[in-house]
């Protein structure tokens, strides 16, 4: 279960988790360049065994109008002061000032304990309280030290801390509206009412050479969430178990798609196509995206080939809902060639149905298109299917021109297909944008 038993595993995370410095240098040294970086030991309403590290800027920092946003860090150990400066390093290069980040120290009930953040459903011996209380304790005790932003309260948590992240993100009464959760487990028997995931923010990362914590309980945790009305997004980086690469750069890019993805009220479950079926289980949703996140292109997605009197836009600007959408502009009055944004996703090679449903807006645009194709194998097309049309279907028709509208379509997947291409195309002149854009299996044609 991830969990750290031993003064070798815990040499081992350290390393991973970018605290070499701390093993390799005087602990002044090691924190030199967060001296800057304010970090005070409390204990949550006055239980010493409630004990969390407030980490923030200096004390002139103003409140945000708004409150303060909070991070509630359970690392992949017992969160005691050897991970400190790491946190105080996720505070610097990660977070910005209007943050405050609560790192909570786990609490060893008994020696034999091998659980270190044990729950209400994973409990150990002499536990007299749940990882799910020590973060409502915890919370409410800042509540009373400054004023908080209740909508931006997310938790971050890796490796033996995230089943707890999990746990806490499904209770009725909730204290956060969102979790990072990076390199660890997923046992949906051991947590409870997963229909509480309704509404939450999930941003789960993990490397598909982790020998650790298997990468396919990431997956899982993705569709099953998503199933159950959550918001989920999945990624991925190189290397196997443990903090590497780009560390801060992957906090940071985390932390500010949860602070998108929670700008819908909490509690709103991902909308699911009206049909006389039902959803297929577990890695039922290809694709739920609002192209909020990214560097250069919005994630997963990429331009297709440069066609004269074309633009590719990641319209920060004009949206259905959040901040972004993707965008086509045709000048050109030919309809060939094709202009696209794609996105690919795997499939298991059996016949399905899949239903593709986006909110697409149109300025004079006479003709676009939301376009299926299957490939194989060897990634070599078998054929493609047109999900949705946007404009002109017939001689003398005018072109779309409209706000945001709903649109939606079913495609049949042939026999054999290995991946899924999602293509938003456009033909003739115009300009369309798309966003909210949803693919899942379904089991009927849905109601006409």
């Amino acid at each position: 279960m991830c969990l750290t038993k031993t003064k070798a595993t815990l040499l081992r995370l350290l390393v991973s988790a970018g605290c070499i410095g701390l093993l390799t240098a005087g602990k002044a040294h090691a924190q030199d360049d967060v001296a800057d970086v304010l970090s005070k030991e409390h204990f949550a309403g006055g239980d010493r065994n409630k004990r969390y590290f407030l980490i923030r800027a200096d004390e002139e920092t103003k409140t945000p109008p708004k409150g303060f946003n909070l991070v509630i860090v359970l690392p992949g150990g017992d969160g005691g002061p050897d991970f400190n400066t790491f946190v105080k390093r996720i505070y610097k290069n990660a977070l910005s000032r209007k943050y405050l980040v609560a790192q909570l120290v786990a609490v060893k009930w008994t020696a034999g304990q091998h659980i270190v953040w044990p729950t209400n459903k994973t409990k150990v011996e002499k536990q007299e309280f749940s990882t799910e209380q020590f973060v409502k304790a915890v919370v409410e005790d800042i509540k009373g030290k400054y004023k908080l932003n209740e909508q931006k309260i997310f938790t971050l948590s890796w490796s033996s801390g995230g089943p707890a992240g999990y746990a806490i993100s499904l209770q009725e009464e909730k204290s956060v509206t969102g979790s990072y959760i990076a390199m660890s487990v997923f046992k949906p028997l051991s947590l409870e009412n997963l229909k509480q995931a309704a509404g939450h923010c999930y941003y789960i990362d993990h490397s598909p050479e982790d020998n650790v914590c298997p990468f396919w309980m990431a997956e899982k945790a993705r569709d099953t969430l998503r199933e159950h009305g959550a918001k989920t997004k999945l990624v991925t980086y190189d290397g196997g178990h443990g903090w590497r690469g780009n560390i801060y750069g992957r906090i940071r890019k985390g932390i500010r798609w949860l602070e998108s993805a929670v700008r819908e009220p909490a509690g709103r479950k991902e909308p699911v196509p009206t049909h006389r079926g039902t959803i297929q289980p577990a890695n039922s949703l290809p694709v739920v995206d609002s192209f909020e996140t990214g560097d250069v292109l919005p994630d997963g997605w990429k331009k297709g080939a440069n066609v004269k009197g074309v633009k590719y836009i990641w319209d920060k600007r004009v949206a259905s809902s959040g901040t972004a959408s993707l965008c086509l502009k045709k000048t050109d009055k030919r309809f060939y060639p094709i202009a696209q944004w794609s996105r690919t996703f795997s499939h298991d090679g059996t016949p399905k149905t899949l239903w593709v449903n986006a909110k697409v807006k149109a300025r004079q645009a006479a003709k676009a298109i939301i376009d299926v194709q299957f490939l194989d194998n060897d990634r070599q097309r078998l054929g493609h299917k047109w999900a949705v049309y946007i404009g002109a279907k017939n001689t003398g028709d005018p072109p779309a021109d409209h706000d945001w509208q709903d649109y939606a379509g079913t495609v049949s997947l042939p026999k054999d297909t290995k991946a899924i291409v999602i293509a938003l195309q456009i033909y003739g002149p115009g300009t369309v944008w798309f966003d909210e854009l949803r693919a899942v299996y379904i089991d009927s044609e849905p109601v006409k």
